[in-house]
């Protein structure tokens, strides 16, 4: 009897922490998710948001050629120089170089070397930005850390007060009703959903508890030199005539295979202890740590290799790369998209189901409760059709801000969280129905119309992309036109409010 009783408490508890703690954190968790979904094609994105330069492939010797006398023009005193080599996601040859504290980049043609005057953009990158810090710096970090324990508990806790739904779920006995709506996507994406919570609560956690950095490594810069982005050899402070890169690139490559290099750093170049560190790509592995040989700058002479790494940093890069997705090329990508959709169903049927669960109940209340209630609907169709709208706004921006306006990365990003205010307000002053249509069928349009603006102001429409094998570019604007689709036909579905 005691035993009966103190499992209904601890059901009950659990339910409340889903219920409320799925309600509270859902909002932004729906954010969380729908812009780390979108950031699994960042360089894509990035590729479609910069129309003004296509560039066929290059031998990665001609692209670090380029790069390489570039950067004795534009950075001969810098204190290091990164080169990113192009790849086939991302055809642009990216350069930067730091002196003291100031960072600089470039991109170029790879060919050429000549800088691209293009448009300023953040491109897919701000995707990737705002899933992991909500593009509020360390405050944005703490906020997705929370959500995402917040999260982890919310799946535990439906997992156990939702016995049955494992067995419901493999005898097909669904219901067409929210509650259903987010069970079964729960269930259908609970490895997935797992794998991601867990895995970006290691990483942010790492961030903002740093306790296992400190106690293997006395900071974190010593850190990431274990993992190969930096060199603490120290210069000589006595001038040397850097070799060409391209001379060293074939040594890198009979270590780790023709193309395979992506990064090259050189430390202290015009030093007598510049050293050359060429960086293998990760795209054939889980673990989201590269191979890396490094060579004294002036001699060519082997400084050594890393292929072997500590377990605790490969285990960090294991569950970095599982996060990111970027192993398995685009088979992997699309189901983490697809994956990552589906997540997001099951998180905006869970709020909707909320709201709906409670809507007659409240109608009944005092005002002040009703007031309380009329809120959370206004953030619940803010939260979820809102940041939707917020997203497509943001690539629309991408085509409609003038190409030479100062400060147009900023604006583009401005323009997304000054529509998604919009639509809050929006959601405010419509009623819930007439709110939800009204913002579903805009997501649509505004899907929909991505490829029109995008031929409209480019020379890159659907057609010529597709003409042109750029898949990239065409697959940014069917990937609009088949989600614009699916939302339209959600819009209609949704009954039409009555005139008051």
């Amino acid at each position: 009897m005691i035993k009966t009783s103190i499992n209904k408490t601890l059901l009950r508890s659990m339910s409340e922490l889903h219920t409320w703690g799925g309600l509270i954190f859902g909002w932004l968790l729906f954010a969380i998710f729908l812009t780390g979904t979108l950031a699994v094609f960042q360089a894509e994105l990035t590729h479609w948001m910069k129309p003004e330069f296509r560039a066929s492939q290059v031998l990665p010797g001609q692209a670090l050629a380029a790069a390489d006398k570039k950067l004795r023009q534009i950075a001969s005193h810098a204190d290091t120089w990164t080169i990113h080599l192009p790849q086939k996601n991302s055809p642009i040859l990216d350069v930067s170089w730091k002196k003291g504290k100031i960072t600089l980049e470039r991109h170029l043609d790879p060919l050429k070397g000549a800088v691209l005057k293009e448009r300023q953009t953040e491109g897919g990158r701000f995707f990737t930005d705002f899933h992991s810090e909500l593009h509020s710096g360390k405050a944005g970090l703490w906020l997705v850390s929370a959500a995402s324990l917040v999260m982890l508990a919310a799946l535990v806790s439906g997992i156990l007060i939702r016995k049955r739904v494992f067995k419901d779920f493999f005898l097909l006995r669904w219901k067409r009703t929210w509650l259903d709506a987010h069970i079964m996507t729960g269930v259908f994406t609970l490895p997935f959903v797992l794998l991601i919570t867990y895995t970006g609560l290691v990483l942010t956690l790492m961030e903002v508890m740093p306790v296992s950095t400190h106690l293997l490594y006395e900071n974190k810069a010593k850190l990431w030199t274990e993992v190969g982005l930096l060199s603490d050899q120290k210069p000589a402070n006595v001038p040397a005539a850097l070799l060409p890169l391209e001379q060293l690139l074939p040594l890198a490559e009979d270590l780790f295979g023709k193309g395979k290099i992506i990064f090259v750093l050189v430390k202290s170049p015009g030093d007598q202890q510049a050293v050359v560190t060429f960086i293998r790509n990760t795209d054939d592995r889980i673990a989201a740590v590269g191979d890396r040989v490094s060579f004294n700058g002036v001699t060519g002479e082997l400084l050594g290799i890393h292929s072997k790494w500590d377990p605790y940093v490969y285990s960090v890069r294991f569950l970095a790369g599982l996060h990111v997705a970027r192993f398995g090329g685009y088979t992997v990508a699309w189901l983490y998209f697809l994956a990552g959709l589906i997540g997001c169903i099951m998180i905006a049927a869970g709020l909707v189901f909320f709201t709906v669960k409670r809507r007659s109940r409240y109608s009944k209340s005092s005002e002040a409760v009703q007031y309380v209630y009329r809120i959370i609907e206004a953030l619940n169709t803010a939260a979820i059709t809102g940041i939707m709208i917020a997203c497509i706004a943001y690539l629309w921006a991408n085509r409609l801000l003038p190409i030479s306006m100062k400060e147009r990365s900023d604006a583009e990003i401005t323009v997304f969280f000054g529509v998604w205010l919009m639509t809050l307000v929006h959601a405010f002053w419509r009623s819930p129905l007439r709110a939800w249509k009204e913002q579903l069928a805009m997501t649509a349009g505004l899907c929909i119309g991505l490829p029109i603006i995008n031929g409209l102001t480019t020379k890159i429409g659907l057609l010529p992309a597709i003409a042109q094998g750029d898949w990239m570019t065409a697959s940014v604007d069917l990937t609009a036109l088949v989600l614009g689709v699916l939302l339209a036909a959600a819009a209609w579905r949704i009954p039409a409010p009555k005139l008051t």
